[in-house]
């Protein structure tokens, strides 16, 4: 009679490489963040294009683009900046992660593997002066540009940090099977906000590849820009549903 192999389920190692993982599992404490945050209106049509079905567009039509810098991760400092669609799951205000751009490699493996954020590498800006925070995403050139300009301070709860969804793939090695697997993910992070900011906001992009179309959701009009500094995570997932 042959022997059975022992490896159970709940023994497969987190992460491919198993043997070499370039980063922890989940979930990663992330203290002493700093956030740019633009919420701006924009056209309905680009924007159901790229959201899942199982989601609806809010009323109006809106996009956010997110500039974070992490000082202390477990894979060291990074920064991020994520273009998300302003949408709703059933009843409830999520923010669907479009495309992104972060400056480490381990970071973008384990955004992409682990949480399904759509992450490439690239540069990402983010200077805070007196009156005014700038942030800039590039990648063979700026993407875009974004600036909250007289910032004021107010009250931690004032800034609205929606739940991220992603899609999280894993892709098939069999011929014309394009995906062995495609969920949908809900990210809902705790954020202690130490600081936080209002002023007038803007975003620009720049022309854009193919590949990097940032300029695919245009600005029609700002409807918030804030700027924070807090300690959060990137936590477990909320829910993890077939897409």
């Amino acid at each position: 009679m042959p022997d059975q192999g022992r490896l159970t389920e709940d023994q497969v190692t987190h992460t491919i490489p198993t043997l070499s993982p370039l980063y922890p599992p989940p979930p990663w404490k992330l203290p002493g963040a700093r956030m740019l945050r633009i919420v701006f209106e924009t056209d309905k049509e680009p924007l159901l294009a790229n959201l899942p079905a199982k989601l609806t567009r809010s009323s109006p039509p809106y996009a956010v683009v997110s500039i974070e810098s992490y000082s202390d991760s477990p894979v060291g400092p990074f920064a991020m900046a994520t273009q998300l669609i302003g949408c709703r799951a059933g009843f409830f205000i999520r923010a669907f992660a479009l495309q992104t751009v972060v400056n480490s490699v381990p970071a973008m493996a384990a955004l992409r593997e682990v949480w399904g954020i759509p992450a490439k590498q690239g540069k990402v800006g983010l200077s805070v002066k007196k009156t005014k925070v700038r942030g800039s995403v590039s990648r063979d050139g700026e993407l875009a540009a974004v600036e909250l300009i007289g910032r004021e301070p107010i009250a931690p709860d004032l800034c609205r940090i929606d739940p991220t969804l992603a899609l999280r793939l894993a892709p098939s090695l069999q011929q014309d099977t394009r995906h062995d697997l495609i969920q949908l993910v809900q990210l809902d992070p705790e954020y202690n906000i130490s600081q936080s900011y209002r002023g007038r906001g803007s975003v620009s992009f720049s022309s854009s590849s193919e590949a990097d179309a940032w300029d695919i959701l245009p600005s029609r009009n700002v409807i918030s820009a804030v700027y924070c500094e807090l300690d959060t995570e990137l936590p477990l997932a909320r829910f993890v549903m077939p897409y």
